[in-house]
């Protein structure tokens, strides 16, 4: 997976964490005993399919955040670590554990893309909702029933 923000509601970011396990930008993540580690269950932040595309050679989603729970989830958003002469592939890029992580809690207008997995990619279509869910990925939305 890979991924970035597109649009910013406003500019801050979260540092102040250690990686609990290897991170790759793009995924949702969850400030765990242990550090910070790939979401583990459904979150209710809730984003909109605006477009299905491909990013650095993957099937990708551009996500409109469309609703901020009360659960604390964030979008992983890591800088890299560039030696200036080494050659280096930013969609590859993964945060060993034990570093500080970059990572966003979304806000309602703002959008990221992140590369999914083409079975996902193939269930989805533009216009529906998403939640963060296990592995850091993003499953379909379906709004409880009842009363």
């Amino acid at each position: 997976m890979a991924g970035y923000v597109t649009k910013l509601m406003g500019h801050v970011y979260d540092g102040a964490n250690l990686s609990g396990e290897a991170l790759i930008n793009g995924v949702f993540a969850e400030i765990a005993s242990g550090g910070v580690k790939k979401t583990t269950a459904a979150r209710d932040t809730l984003l909109r399919v605006e477009e299905k595309t491909e990013l650095w050679g993957s099937p990708a989603l551009r996500l409109n955040v469309t609703g901020a729970g009360t659960d604390e989830v964030y979008f992983m958003e890591n800088e890299w670590e560039v030696d200036e002469n080494a050659e280096w592939n930013e969609a590859d890029y993964t945060l060993p554990a034990g570093k500080y992580v970059r990572m966003k809690r979304l806000l309602p207008g703002e959008q990221v893309i992140m590369t999914v997995g083409s079975e996902l990619y193939a269930t989805l279509a533009v216009g529906d909702t998403v939640q963060p869910a296990a592995g850091g990925t993003v499953a379909k939305y379906t709004a409880p029933t009842g009363g």
